[in-house]
């Protein structure tokens, strides 16, 4: 028990040792930047201000370089220290740093001793080794392992470090042996990467990490080998000092930074293209506007005129019909698009809506899989570094999981995603309106319904009471009139509140009469204002409706109206000296509930009182035009 009491507190002091991530950064940091900067105080010289030497632009180039790949690798190490990949990566920012300081040594303007010189040439040879040989195990086992991995890294291991130590203890000079020696690094770099991209040509996620580190050695040890290593190894002046040439690699350790982090890996592969075509660019521009002056001796700014029209009209649009055969997929027509959302938002029934809400899906992104997605979300969500898109359920529609699209050759991005919440909002919009226009549709069929009911239906009562022939035939007349302006929902002409009451009375006056029934109408002179026509047509069926009541229903021998104006409001007063009902059960009828629906519907109010003595129905509606 001592024991285990004491391993348990030997550990718990081990942790509370152990650095934070942020304090294993800052102390590498400082470790790092302490030969920086005394570099830079032995390069800016101690003299007045006037004697001050400035740091040589080289110089400054390899301290910029070394720091940049070393900072860079030891944050991520201080982030996943456990990473066989990011340990690799520190490795190589480690030998990068000592190959930049190593060079930068020569380029102090102090007297330095031949010892201090040759540890200094040391450093550079072996580190410029070691970061190949890092670089090479790395790009063997990320972003997936090759399967002869352990044989690459082991003969590597074999080759390389001997090469370099018989190029600095050997016959060779050691300074062009190692060029050599990066040149055939940087070779097997180039060559893993696109071995890595046919290795991940199945699998999305490591494909685009693959195309994004292919691009930037592409660029980086590419560039390093054409401008410099491959000039030095054949004894040729290199086309750009050494100590410039060491820039290019940040290229990759800013690459290979995003890449070990899997920072927005959906977006990865576009990004290497688009790399890939800006220094196809720039080259293509470099390498005619040499031509131009160099074989056919023009002056600079004639060939940069010649050069950047051939480039506009050679390279651009290679680069575009390149861009869609790579990069690119076939995107739906916008005319296409929408007709085939519509269909979804229209489609008459729930099932028919899901179908082609699914099949919607498939034809746009091509995913090996659609599935219900297993948890819910607010808004369209990429998951699993871009192979998976959540799709929100909308409107009756069931939340989704796309997989895999463009048949597992490409990962979802961004736009896609966008795409998906414009096509929902669509659908959304679409389902409103069409809402909308049922709701309409209802409305007018009620409407409809009322028409006939009311105005239909007691023009053909007062029909059915005419006694003459004649008379009973122009009251069918008007009534098929009527009929007709119901089914096609004509507007009538404009019509004064006054002239619609004086047709009204006429007409109620025959309809009484016909029955066999008295009538009082009451009515005073009313304002010059010209009501709406749903209110004259309100008004119109209220009254026929009222009056066909109580020739139907109440057996009365009198029927009073009456008509007065307060206002901007018409109050409208029926009363019959009828036997009465039972207003309770009347209001569960068509005709009341009509007569009310229309009256509340225009901002009117409606009451209704039956006795044994007679009915009193009352309606008041606004005249506002």
């Amino acid at each position: 028990m001592p024991q285990a009491s004491a391993r348990m507190s030997g550990s718990a002091r081990a942790s509370r040792r152990r650095l934070s991530p942020a304090g294993l950064f800052g102390l590498i940091a400082v470790v790092l930047a302490l030969p920086v900067a005394m570099m830079l105080l032995m390069a800016s010289g101690t003299g007045t201000a006037t004697e001050r030497l400035w740091p040589d632009p080289r110089l400054l180039s390899c301290l910029l370089t070394g720091s940049f790949a070393a900072l860079l690798s030891a944050w991520l190490f201080a982030l996943q220290p456990r990473e066989v990949a990011v340990r690799l990566f520190a490795a190589s920012g480690l030998a990068t740093y000592g190959f930049c300081l190593g060079a930068a040594v020569f380029l102090l303007p102090v007297d330095l001793s031949p010892e201090t010189l040759a540890q200094a040439g040391m450093l550079n040879v072996f580190a410029a080794s070691g970061f190949g040989l890092a670089m090479i195990a790395l790009f063997a086992l990320y972003p997936r392992p090759l399967r002869s991995s352990r044989w690459i890294i082991g003969t590597s291991v074999i080759i390389f470090p001997i090469w370099t130590l018989m190029g600095w203890f050997g016959p060779f000079e050691p300074f062009v042996e190692i060029h050599r020696i990066t040149l055939v690094e940087m070779a097997v770099i180039l060559l893993l990467a696109g071995v890595q991209v046919r290795a991940a040509r199945h699998d999305p996620v490591d494909r685009a990490i693959a195309l994004w580190l292919g691009a930037s050695v592409i660029i980086g040890a590419g560039g390093f080998i054409a401008l410099v290593a491959l000039p030095s190894a054949l004894l040729k002046a290199p086309f750009i000092a050494h100590e410039y040439g060491f820039g290019l690699f940040s290229i990759i350790y800013a690459a290979l930074t995003v890449a070990l982090l899997r920072y927005r890996v959906f977006g990865l592969g576009r990004w290497a293209f688009q790399l890939l075509f800006l220094a196809a660019a720039v080259l293509s521009v470099l390498l005619i506007d040499g031509v131009m002056i160099v074989w056919l001796a023009l002056d600079p700014a004639r060939a940069t005129g010649i050069t950047l029209l051939l480039i506009a009209l050679t390279y651009l649009p290679a680069r575009n019909y390149l861009w869609v055969k790579l990069v690119g997929r076939r995107q739906k027509d916008e005319a296409e698009l929408f007709r085939a959302v519509a269909d979804v938002a229209l489609a008459p029934t729930a099932t028919e809506r899901i179908e082609a809400w699914r099949q919607l899906l498939t034809q746009t992104f091509a995913p090996l899989s659609i599935m219900p997605a297993p948890i819910e979300v607010g808004d369209v969500v990429i998951d699993e570094e871009g192979r998976s898109l959540l799709v929100p359920g909308s409107d009756g529609l069931p939340r989704l999981a796309m997989r895999d699209p463009h048949a597992g050759r490409s990962l979802f991005s961004p736009t896609d995603a966008r795409m998906v919440s414009e096509m929902l909002a669509l659908i959304t919009y679409l389902s409103e309106a069409r809402g909308a226009y049922d709701r309409g549709v209802a409305s007018e069929r009620a409407r409809i319904a009322q028409d006939i009911h009311d105005n239909i239906g007691a023009q053909l009562l007062t029909a059915l009471h005419a006694s003459g022939g004649e008379r009973k035939n122009e009251l069918i007349r008007e009534t098929i009139g009527d009929l007709r302006d119901v089914i096609r929902n004509a507007d009538a002409e404009e019509q004064s509140l006054a002239t619609l009451l004086a047709d009204l009375r006429i007409e109620t006056a025959d309809r009484v009469e016909l029955a066999g029934l008295t009538l009082t109408w009451e009515s005073a002179d009313f304002p010059a204002i010209q009501p709406r026509r749903d209110t004259l047509r309100a008004l119109r069926s209220f009254v026929r409706e009222a009056v066909s009541n109580t020739l139907r229903h109440a057996e009365a021998s009198h029927i009073a109206i009456v008509v007065t104006a307060r206002g901007k409001q018409l109050s409208l007063e029926i009363i019959d000296d009828g036997k009465g009902f039972d207003a309770a059960i009347a209001r569960a009828g068509h005709g009341l509930g009509n007569m009310r629906g229309r009256i509340e519907g225009l901002g009117g109010s409606f009451a209704l009182v039956s006795g044994s003595d007679g009915t009193s129905i009352s309606a008041r509606l606004p005249l506002t035009p």
